[in-house]
């Protein structure tokens, strides 16, 4: 059966249209770029500097105040590449869109997966030195290098928003964790109140390579649907975070 979609015009930009799906309620755009672009030219230090430099040319006062009070975001923050280490002690960690710094904590064998190419290379250099390596990738292609039940926890950080086949990447990553390994998912959280005030300008929209919008909900559903056992990290601000963290662990 196709997929019914229902346009959601508010949140749609140039030639990049935003969508609901009309049974699950999932928000999307519903056209993904190549997976060869989000290597390189649409990789994510790209974007994210292109972003800043067109919000900062549409609302400059409101850019202006975000970065003179930056030290807002640091009051009670924790690290939270260290929030696997709340539900797994030790073993294999893989870093899902790892980046080029190994922030995986000391106590675990740290392994990545990244899709630019270059920062895979310099990010392979330093898992290596910790036994582990990086590997240039998608996500899907990347995790299926690996064994079954290999990891005893994921670490999927600003990531899975980026991802045009998530049910899949968390399908594959279930066979790859050992019972009772945990991933710790933070996406933005398209049911906070910030997007319903700030709108098409909420931080959590970045076009063309933020492809899926997750509420709560939707979210669990997803996870729960897989196998997982979900469990919302952030319950006190879940209205107001514009991210969502949350636990999923296999039985």
């Amino acid at each position: 059966m196709a997929q019914a979609e229902e346009p959601v015009e508010r949140y749609s930009r140039d030639s990049w249209k935003m969508v609901r799906c009309t049974r699950c309620r999932q928000v999307y755009l519903n056209e993904a770029p190549h997976y060869e672009a989000l290597s390189k030219d649409l990789a994510w230090t790209q974007q994210f500097a292109r972003e800043a430099v067109r919000r900062k040319a549409k609302a400059p006062f409101v850019q202006w105040l975000d970065q003179k009070t930056r030290w807002r975001l640091h009051i009670k923050r924790d690290d939270e590449w260290a929030y696997i280490a709340e539900r797994v002690k030790n073993g294999n960690v893989l870093d899902v869109g790892c980046g080029p710094i190994n922030r995986v904590p000391a106590q675990f064998t740290s392994f990545g997966i990244e899709i630019e190419e270059a920062t895979a290379i310099v990010a392979d250099e330093k898992m290596r030195a910790r036994g582990g390596w990086a590997v240039h990738a998608p996500a899907l292609e990347g995790l299926r290098r690996f064994d079954d039940g290999f990891f005893h926890g994921v670490i999927m950080r600003s990531y899975l928003e980026h991802e045009s086949h998530p049910r899949e990447v968390l399908e594959t990553c279930f066979r790859k964790l050992a019972p009772g390994g945990t991933v710790y998912v933070k996406v933005p959280n398209y049911g906070t109140l910030n997007r319903v005030v700030r709108g098409p300008e909420w931080c959590g929209f970045r076009y063309p390579d933020h492809l899926n919008l997750f509420t709560i909900p939707s979210m669990r559903r997803l996870a729960e649907s897989v196998g997982y056992r979900f469990d919302l990290k952030n319950r006190v601000t879940q209205f107001t975070n514009d991210n969502l963290h949350c636990f999923l662990t296999r039985p």
